[in-house]
């Protein structure tokens, strides 16, 4: 657009490259659209609580979160609305990404999945592996989501619910403290490869802000903590996309 334009001629005329002058737009035109997102966000919730005289839907934000939401979403968190994934809490399988169905341009820096090609190097991560038996890794599995503490590296503070939970599979939501924007995480267990494939998306945005990596990081350091597993960390040196649009690790 003109704005845009008439941003690469000014930082151009500096003697920028043309590489720097276009991350410098990326990062303004980011900025932008999240700011946009959110007043969106805003918006609509407060023109829910407008036109339909009062929300009467009880509060849905989960009993764990440390902090408050914004005052305008009257307690109830802005995921409140926001379905389920097709695809997600199935119990028997993963889904890949994006993290929506929308057909985007590019794919949303917002996901991780070990049920995507490994060719889709931003996306995909390995899954973890355990060197115990299928139910003493299910048991730290759900030790690791009960140990999980809101707020931790500055994420989830709107806390987390154990949605789903069988023998092989664990499905949890997580909640971001202003908003109330929700994130999913599954894990599947596997127990012909010994391993658990794991999924952690946000439903609706572009940028994360790192808060996928956080949270798998998070039950990564727990496991491993824990002996009998071996597992990746998400780093800027195996998915350096990704840390390039939402910030260093």
């Amino acid at each position: 657009n003109r704005c845009l334009g008439l941003l690469l001629l000014a930082v151009s005329s500096q003697g920028f490259s043309f590489i720097n002058v276009m991350k410098i737009a990326d990062t303004q035109w980011r900025a932008v659209e999240s700011s946009r997102i959110q007043r969106r966000v805003l918006f609509q919730v407060g023109a829910t609580v407008f036109v339909g005289g009062g929300i009467r839907d009880p509060a849905e934000a989960f009993e764990n979160r440390i902090g408050q939401l914004f005052p305008q979403l009257k307690g109830r968190p802005y995921g409140a609305s926001t379905p389920v994934p097709q695809g997600v809490g199935t119990g028997d399988s993963l889904k890949g990404c994006p993290s929506t169905e929308e057909k985007l341009a590019r794919q949303p820096p917002n996901c991780f999945s070990s049920a995507v090609p490994k060719q889709d190097r931003e996306h995909y991560i390995l899954p973890l592996h355990y060197d115990k038996s299928g139910g003493a890794a299910m048991a730290d599995l759900v030790a690791a989501v009960q140990a999980y503490p809101p707020g931790q590296s500055n994420i989830d503070g709107g806390g987390w619910r154990l949605v789903e939970k069988s023998d092989k599979y664990l499905y949890v939501q997580y909640e971001s403290e202003k908003i109330g924007y929700i994130d999913d995480l599954e894990f599947l267990l596997d127990e012909t490869t010994s391993g658990v494939l794991i999924r952690s998306a946000s439903r609706v945005g572009f940028l994360d802000f790192g808060v996928n990596a956080k949270r798998v990081n998070w039950f990564v350091d727990f496991l491993c903590g824990r002996g009998g597993w071996r597992a990746e960390r998400i780093t800027a040196s195996n998915h350096p996309d990704y840390f390039a649009q939402n910030g260093s690790d």
